[in-house]
């Protein structure tokens, strides 16, 4: 398999946010400018604990999945969707066309009744001589927004995105 030896630059990615409709509702990030942070991530997503004895280390045990946190911006060229096209507001906020959108959780399911989507980042990489694109999926995640006059004028998304199963973290590529 061959990997790219060209740095991923902002114009190399896409975000795409999708609910979980068996036919799902898609929602394509566009006037972005490149920024997405995701924090947090370990192996297993496990935390750890050390454990002492009288102030020296003896062990370290796995414990729990923690959540990953990630962030990205886009400018703001609309406060709302019109009915028809969809602005990150609809999508995080369930309002326009997004009003119907199903949870990653599904409608009664055993994981909960939060209104969870997934995000999906590729990273063009076969252009430049890997044998495919880098994918990054998390799933379950849940959207918060802030919202910011400028030059441009800023929508400021952060998200959370949940260790709900063994799937809700792959990487590809």
């Amino acid at each position: 398999m061959a990997v790219a030896t060209i740095p991923l630059i902002p114009k190399d990615g896409t975000l795409l946010i999708n609910d979980g409709a068996g036919s799902p509702l898609g929602y394509t990030i566009v006037y972005e400018d490149g920024d997405l942070q995701v924090t947090g991530l370990m192996e297993g997503q496990l935390s750890v604990q050390r454990f002492d004895d009288r102030g020296v280390p003896y062990a370290v045990r796995s414990v729990q999945r923690e959540n990953i946190e990630f962030s990205f911006s886009l400018h703001a060229i609309s406060l709302l969707g019109d009915g028809t096209t969809a602005m990150i507001s609809d999508v995080a906020l369930k309002l326009g066309v997004w009003a119907s959108a199903t949870s990653l959780t599904g409608a009664t399911s055993a994981l909960g009744d939060a209104y969870l989507v997934k995000l999906t980042f590729t990273g063009e990489r076969s252009n430049f001589g890997a044998t495919a694109d880098t994918t990054m999926v998390l799933k379950y995640c849940r959207l918060s927004l802030d919202v910011a006059e400028g030059v441009p004028g800023k929508w400021s998304v952060k998200g959370t995105a949940f260790p709900l199963s063994s799937d809700y973290f792959t990487l590809t590529g």
